[in-house]
């Protein structure tokens, strides 16, 4: 063979340095991949943790009440249960003082009427988050509003004056809705407000609600 001429190599020499060159190419391929996977792990890694924290949130009703919230009460601390709520499994004497008397008849009291000793007015406020689904001006009863707390429950306020809310609002736990006023049909109980719970359309006690969800209602 003259000099400068080409040269075969021996097909397993050159089988070998073919896999030499192809060895780099594997790494730099496997090493493009683990990156790659690293990148995208990390870009969807924070995700994961918003997506988490969304459903850990507390359940909400449909008008925005939560439903581990506990019922708080409606008045100023000091204020007094004026007239109780009438309970016919209750004793005879507190049942007496569950009545309410107007033109020398006894009505049952379905609610709870708190006032001061003073007999100076205070502020009411909703008991539990909700949305105001009725506000009316009465004398007879005293300005009424009602609020939906969502799971059937509702409270109703009477003898309200200087009404902060409207129909519709959405108002919180806690939030100022009114001043205790007085209504015809309670006059001996002077500056007061008349408060009711139902759940489901029956009336409970409120006075045994006080620190409870409503899921704890009974």
């Amino acid at each position: 063979m003259k000099e400068g001429g080409k040269k075969t190599l021996p097909p397993k020499l050159k089988d070998f340095f073919m896999k030499r060159r192809a060895l780099p190419v594997i790494y730099l391929a496997c090493a493009i991949l683990l990156i790659s996977s690293l990148m995208f792990y990390e870009v969807m890694k924070p995700e994961k943790k918003e997506d988490a924290a969304v459903f850990d949130q507390p359940a909400e009703s449909v008008n925005g009440t939560v439903e581990t919230e506990q019922m708080i009460m409606p008045v100023v601390e000091g204020a007094i249960a004026k007239t109780a709520f009438y309970d016919s499994k209750a004793k005879a004497a507190q049942q007496e003082e569950a009545l309410v008397v107007f033109n020398d008849t006894y009505y049952e009291s379905t609610g709870v009427d708190y006032a001061l000793e003073n007999g100076k007015t205070f502020a009411v406020s909703a008991p539990l988050s909700g949305t105001v689904t009725d506000v009316r001006e009465d004398a007879f009863i005293g300005n009424y509003i009602e609020i939906d707390h969502g799971n059937g429950a509702v409270s109703t306020f009477q003898s309200i004056k200087d009404i902060q809310v409207k129909k519709d609002d959405k108002v919180s736990q806690g939030q100022k809705i009114g001043e205790a006023g007085r209504s015809i049909l309670n006059e001996s109980a002077g500056i007061h407000v008349h408060f009711e719970m139902t759940k489901d359309g029956d009336l409970i006690n409120p006075s045994a609600l006080y620190g409870k969800a409503v899921s704890e209602w009974k």
